[in-house]
């Protein structure tokens, strides 16, 4: 996995996407710093791939309704 870091944003892999890497958070699995997803409001790991947490079922959520299954294509 290659990161990169920007002022606004992260790469990973060569994708980019407008957040930070949090160093206080770390996966459950791999223990991988997170990556905060702006786009999303939710925190992922960059190396499982995975969201740290479910989507909301809120009807007025502006965020959950369009998360792809997984983080990264």
């Amino acid at each position: 996995m290659n990161l990169k870091v920007t002022d606004d944003s992260v790469i990973i892999d060569g994708y980019e996407i407008e957040g930070f890497i949090d160093k206080e958070l770390c996966c459950n699995k791999c223990s991988t710093s997170l990556v905060y997803y702006e786009d999303f409001d939710a925190y992922f790991c960059p190396k499982c791939n995975l969201w740290t947490e479910a989507a909301c079922d809120d009807p007025d959520c502006i965020y959950c309704p369009n998360r792809p299954e997984k983080p990264l294509p």
